[in-house]
C-alpha cells in the first residue's frame, strides 16, 4: 500500500509513518515543520516540505493529521482524486487492530509519560511491546517502537475524538479537565467523550479520582491506596485497608504529579499479571520522556529546564517543581502559548497561575492550526500580566543574556521554541 501522510512531522504522525513504513508501506508526507525529518528520511520515508500533488496522486491513502485545515493544497487534492481520507485517529484505530492488547492511555495531562511508564515496564517484563508515544523517549531517543503483536501500549488523544477509534483491552483516563475547548465548546462535551472512551475498553483504569490528598477511590468511593512520601522523595504504594505495602519505588522523574503516573502504570501492569519486582524495576529505571521537566544542556546558563506543560494545572506543577528543585535560585519562566483559543478559554487560570511567578517572559503563541482571531495572543496575555513580551528569538536572546543572566531558564509550552533554541545551538544535545 502507499500512504501519503498531511502533518507528517507531527509526534504522533510521524510514529505513525515508522510504523507503517515498517509493516512494509510505502510512506511519503508533506510538513513545512521540519522536526523529526531526519529519522523519517533514514526510514526511506520521503518528506515534502510543499504540497506535492504527483505524490497524493499515487497514495492509496492520504492520512490527514488534526492540525490541518480543509484549505490544504494535499487535502483538497485528494478529495478531488476520491482518494481515501483517513483521519490520523482512524489510522491509529486501523494499525491497533493488529494487537492482541491494546493499552491505551487517554486524559488531559500525564498521558504521554503514563504511557512511556506502562511501556518500560513491559520492556523490563521482556514482552517486547509495541509503542506509539507523543513523545520521544529519553533512552530510546524515540516516539514509536515497533515490537511483537500480543502488547501495543498508546496515548488516546481526545481532540477531534481521535480516542474514540480505539477499542483498547485497557483503557487509563489520567485526569479530566477544560481543554480543547475550541472542538468540544463545552467541558461537558468533553466529558461525554470520556466516558464514550471508557465504554469502548475492556477494563477502565480511572486516575480521575485521584485528588490532591494523595488518596485514591474506586469506583464505589472506597479507599484503595495511600501514597506516603519520605525526605528523600522516595515514596511507597500501600494497601489502605490491609495495611500491606506493596512496593517502595526510588524514580528518576522529579515532578511530584509523576507519583500518580507512577501509580496508573502500576495498576495497567499489575492488572496484567506482571509481579511487583518487575514493575519496580520499570519505574525505577524509567528515563523520562524529553520536554518533561527535563534538564538540558546550556553553554551559557548553567540551570536550564525545558517542559512540554501549556495548560495551566499542567504549568503549575512546571512551577512546583522548579521551586522545589531549584531552592533558594532565582527563576525565570519563559511561557509559550499553544494556540490562541486554549488562551482565550482558560485566560482567567493562566492570569492566576503566572501570578504565582517573580520572573516571566511571555514568547510569541505557537498558533498550530489556528489564526489570531480565533482567540487571544501572547501578546495580550503579556499585557495582562504586565510582563516582558519576544516577538522573536533575538529578542529573546538579548533580554536573557542582559537582564537574566543570574538565574535558572525554564522554558515551558508545546510550541516551537525549543526546536529553535536547538537549532540556534542555544542548547546542546
Amino acid at each position: 500500500m502507499r500512504y501519503y501522510l498531511i502533518g507528517i512531522c507531527g509526534i504522533s504522525m510521524s510514529a505513525l509513518a515508522h510504523f507503517l513504513k515498517n509493516s512494509g508501506n510505502e510512506v511519503s508526507g508533506s510538513d513545512m515543520n521540519v522536526s523529526g525529518v531526519k529519522s523519517l528520511e533514514r526510514n526511506g520515508v520521503k518528506v515534502f516540505h510543499n504540497e506535492n500533488a504527483e505524490e497524493v496522486a499515487k497514495a492509496d491513502v492520504v492520512v490527514v493529521s488534526s492540525a490541518i485545515g480543509e484549505d490544504n493544497a494535499d487535502l483538497k487534492i485528494a478529495k478531488k482524486l476520491k482518494k481515501k481520507v483517513l483521519s490520523r485517529g482512524e489510522l491509529l484505530g486501523e494499525l491497533s487492530k493488529n494487537y492482541e492488547k491494546v493499552i491505551a492511555v487517554a486524559g488531559s495531562h500525564g498521558k504521554t509519560t503514563t504511557t512511556a511508564l506502562i511501556y518500560n515496564i513491559l520492556k523490563c517484563a521482556k514482552v517486547n511491546p509495541s509503542l506509539h508515544l507523543g513523545g520521544v523517549l529519553c533512552e530510546e531517543k524515540t516516539n514509536y517502537v515497533v515490537g511483537d503483536t500480543k502488547y501495543f501500549v498508546t496515548e488516546a488523544c481526545e481532540y477531534h475524538d481521535n480516542f474514540l477509534f480505539l477499542h483498547p483491552y485497557i483503557g487509563v483516563v489520567t485526569n479530566v479537565e477544560e481543554e480543547h475547548l475550541d472542538y468540544f465548546k463545552t467541558f461537558e462535551n468533553e466529558l461525554k467523550s470520556f466516558e464514550k472512551f471508557k465504554s469502548n475498553c475492556k477494563y477502565v483504569i480511572d486516575g480521575s479520582r485521584l485528588y490532591p490528598t494523595h488518596i485514591r477511590y474506586d469506583r464505589k468511593g472506597r479507599l484503595c491506596f495511600n501514597i506516603a512520601f519520605d525526605d528523600s522523595d522516595d515514596f511507597s504504594i500501600s494497601h489502605q485497608r490491609k495495611l500491606k505495602k506493596l512496593i517502595s519505588l526510588k524514580v528518576q522523574i522529579l515532578e511530584e504529579v509523576n507519583v500518580y503516573n507512577c501509580i496508573l502504570a502500576y495498576h495497567v501492569c499489575a492488572l496484567l499479571g506482571f509481579s511487583d519486582e518487575i514493575i519496580k524495576e520499570g519505574l525505577e529505571s524509567f528515563k523520562g520522556v524529553k520536554r518533561r521537566f527535563e534538564k538540558v544542556d546550556c553553554e551559557y546558563f548553567e540551570n536550564v529546564v525545558v517542559d512540554y506543560a501549556h495548560h495551566p494545572t499542567e504549568i503549575e506543577n512546571t512551577i512546583k517543581t522548579a521551586k522545589k528543585v531549584f531552592k533558594n535560585k532565582k527563576i525565570l519562566y519563559i511561557f509559550q502559548p499553544h494556540t490562541y483559543s486554549r488562551t482565550k478559554n482558560l485566560l482567567n487560570e493562566f492570569v492566576e497561575v503566572f501570578k504565582k511567578v517573580d520572573d516571566l517572559i511571555m514568547y510569541k503563541t505557537y498558533p498550530a492550526r489556528e489564526k489570531t482571531s480565533d482567540g487571544i495572543s501572547a501578546l495580550k496575555l503579556a499585557k495582562i500580566l504586565d510582563v516582558n513580551y519576544c516577538a522573536n528569538l533575538n529578542s529573546l536572546m538579548k533580554k536573557l543574556f542582559v537582564d537574566y543572566n543570574d538565574r535558572v531558564l525554564v522554558f515551558i509550552g508545546a510550541g516551537d521554541l525549543p526546536d529553535l533554541l536547538y537549532k540556534n545551538k542555544f542548547l546542546r544535545d
